[in-house]
């Protein structure tokens, strides 16, 4: 990784060579350090997890694990592929302070916007997210649900029983500093943390992207938010003829969405937040020998996003600059101590955690089966394609062709909604997570280049390509404009959240929710799954 130039018009025209310490009006950062603090912010929430919900030896033994391989791999990540140290002035990342200060500001106010700590109107999934944070806050470790503890006679009827226990399930780390804050402080204190750690993860972002592209620009923190599809068109479509298979803004292809990264960060924050600086901080990596570690966290967070990773883990190994002299050094660098224990601890700590409640996968097969007339797939799948992943092709295609990891982005787009989780298809909105935000970064570079002083167009087809990338850039606000609409409006005419629909999945408020709580949050006889019968704390799961 280079050092990153400002570019401003006098560094454009006094070219210096790479420094290790500051210049004027910038802060230099190591990349050691960063790529430390940026795994630190992965890897304590499942070291928390292991240390609150798994048997006492079991959890220290795992938290002593997960510390320990995020100390190699902190050793080992300013090594080039044949194991010998990189030159200080290829790992510094100097960036203007003013720029610092923008993403500072934007983090926060990102994390305001999009609804982290319900401190604004919020979108239709904080409900859950709220009442996880609570119920985290509120309930010992492993959380256990009673029947019996529900009040609200029509939430009674839809579950049927009043008796009998359920194991929380879900993919919740994310939460857990902020609940441990809230064991000691209570709740508010919890959204409060909540709140700082979310924009913790979104400044580190943005200081990423700008280390990936080699420079700073405004296209980073705007990407980051406003990235998207031409989703514009088909809701402009919908908005004429009101075609029945339109469900909602990202959801106009029955079966299949792509979601744009403000409807993520406004409802899943929890996945979208680690996702991005996971997937940064492998496209920044000099080799692969910690990218168990980095990638396989990701488990932890989203697993439906760890099948739209693999494909890109496998592009960035074919990267020139990841290969070492030999094949057996290449070998050597994916075969690590720390790629192995890693994968293998991830896989089966989290796997059996989730498998625990094997009803929340009910719903799957291959997308066109769910369709009446197969066939009309192919035409839906095509222009849903076009829509989505065709525009980042032909505007990266010319700079990115050589680069296995874009190669490897492409396919497993088009490849992601051939198949279908859930009824919302949770696997074509989080598997594509990792192949769109590789596009949202490498869009973030074409952008600010674009636009750096001395690059202008030369001609009328250079200025035609600006002008449609332009464009594209505009187009591609709508979900977000839509979102923020709804947010700002609501949030100044002082409309009802929903924010406390929920309350606590323990006693639910409004019976709306019971249904799916039920399905995707409730692991029912979960004292016969391993992850309960051999890792989770035996006596609190006993005491139940």
């Amino acid at each position: 990784m280079r050092e990153i130039q400002n570019l401003d018009n006098k560094a454009q025209k006094k070219k210096s060579p790479a420094k290790t310490g500051s210049s004027k009006g910038s802060v230099s950062v190591s990349y050691k350090v960063f790529f430390l603090v940026s795994l630190l912010f992965l890897v304590i929430p499942v070291i928390i997890f292991c240390l609150g919900y798994l048997r006492p030896l079991i959890g220290f033994t795992l938290a002593v694990c997960f510390a320990g391989m995020t100390f190699i791999a902190f050793l080992d990540c300013m090594k080039d592929p044949d194991g010998k140290l990189l030159d200080k002035r290829d790992t510094v990342i100097e960036i203007p302070v003013r720029y610092l200060v923008m993403f500072a500001v934007c983090a926060v106010l990102v994390s305001l916007i999009t609804g982290v700590g319900e401190y604004v109107f919020t979108l239709q999934d904080h409900p859950y997210r709220r009442a996880i944070l609570r119920d985290l806050v509120n309930y010992d470790w492993p959380v256990i649900y009673n029947y019996n503890t529900q009040t609200n006679p029509e939430v009674i009827k839809v579950f049927g029983i009043v008796s009998g226990e359920r194991a929380f399930s879900y993919y919740f780390v994310y939460w857990l500093p902020a609940a441990v804050i809230g064991k000691l402080l209570g709740f508010e204190a919890a959204n409060a943390a909540l709140f700082i750690w979310n924009s913790i993860g979104v400044f580190l972002g943005f200081v990423a992207m700008c280390a990936i592209n080699k420079r700073c620009s405004a296209a980073m923190p705007f990407l980051y938010v406003f990235f998207a599809g031409l989703d514009v068109i088909p809701n402009i479509v919908h908005f004429f003829n009101g075609y029945r298979s339109w469900l909602w803004l990202e959801g106009w292809v029955p079966g299949i969405s792509y979601v744009a990264n403000f409807t993520e960060l406004a409802n899943v924050f929890n996945q979208i937040v680690p996702c991005f600086l996971i997937m940064a901080l492998l496209l920044m990596s000099h080799s692969m020998r910690s990218a168990g570690l980095v990638g396989g966290v990701l488990f932890a967070y989203s697993p439906w996003a760890v099948f739209g990773l693999l494909p890109i883990i496998a592009g960035l190994a074919l990267r020139k600059e990841m290969r070492g002299k030999t094949a057996k050094q290449n070998i050597l660098n994916i075969l690590t101590p720390v790629n192995i224990v890693s994968a293998i601890l991830l896989l089966v700590l989290f796997g059996s955690y989730y498998m625990s409640n094997s009803g929340a996968v009910s719903f799957r097969g291959f997308t066109w089966t769910f369709y009446n007339r197969p066939l009309l797939f192919i035409p839906a799948y095509l222009l849903f394609i076009v829509i989505e992943v065709v525009p980042f092709a032909l505007i990266l295609y010319r700079t990115n062709r050589k680069d296995p990891v874009f190669i490897a982005v492409l396919i497993t787009l088009c490849l992601v909604p051939l198949y279908r989780v859930s009824e919302m298809n949770d696997f074509s909105m989080r598997g594509s997570m990792p192949g769109l935000f590789v596009l949202c970064i490498m869009l973030s570079g074409y952008i600010s280049s674009m636009f750096q002083p001395g690059n202008e167009p030369k001609d009328k087809k250079g200025w035609a390509k600006s002008a449609a990338v332009t464009l594209f850039a505009i187009l591609m606000m709508f979900p977000a404009a839509v979102n923020l609409f709804v947010i700002a409006g609501s949030t100044i005419t002082g409309d009802e959240s929903n924010k406390e629909k929920i309350g606590s999945f323990g006693n639910i408020r409004d019976p709306y929710y019971a249904k799916t709580i039920e399905e995707q949050f409730f692991a029912p006889d979960y004292r016969n799954k391993f992850f309960y019968r051999y890792l989770a704390k035996e006596d609190q799961v006993k005491a139940k």
